[in-house]
């Protein structure tokens, strides 16, 4: 079943019951059919990442530098584009 991270909705602050347990914004919940569940079509819920490791242009891993704040070890996501298909 994939994973869904409990958004909060338009106002970031709504919880979302699932089978009976109550999720709060931030929580992690599996969903068995997300395709027909309405709280991911409304927003309450979104698809939870795999975070991938960094890799440099060689192809080897990038290790994370304890001296920065950011782990560098790891990929960061792509923006995600305002504009659909043209």
């Amino acid at each position: 079943m994939p994973k869904y991270v409990v958004t909060g909705g338009a106002d970031g602050q709504s919880g979302v019951e699932v089978d009976g347990k109550r999720y709060e914004p931030g929580d992690t919940v599996e969903i068995a059919n997300p395709k027909k569940d309405w709280r991911v079509e409304a927003g309450y819920l979104e698809l939870a990442s795999k975070a991938k490791r960094a890799r440099n242009n060689d192809g080897h891993f990038v290790a994370d530098d304890p001296a920065t704040p950011d782990n560098e070890a790891y990929a960061k996501p792509a923006p995600k584009s305002a504009g659909g298909k043209k």
